[in-house]
């Protein structure tokens, strides 16, 4: 499949990502969200949850909290 192929077929979504400032990157942080909201159901603090994540995942406590909160973000449709 060419790009321009996969680029047609996801017109819509990948445009409505734009509009939102939602970067396709943002793939890569998806399994340390599910985790972080894993472990916050289980009533663990979230200090201590981007402390286990920063040393598991290699990046700042800071980047995380980024994360977490663009994630967190509401999308308009």
């Amino acid at each position: 499949m060419k790009v321009y192929e996969v680029l047609a077929s996801s017109r819509f979504l990948l445009a409505t990502m734009n509009r939102n400032g939602v970067s396709a990157d943002d793939i890569m942080y998806l399994d340390m969200f599910y985790e972080y909201r894993s472990m916050l159901a289980e009533g663990r603090k979230e200090i201590e949850i981007r402390d286990f994540l920063s040393n598991k995942y290699k990046i700042s406590v800071s980047a995380i909290k980024r994360v977490m909160k663009r994630l967190n973000d509401e999308y308009r449709l």
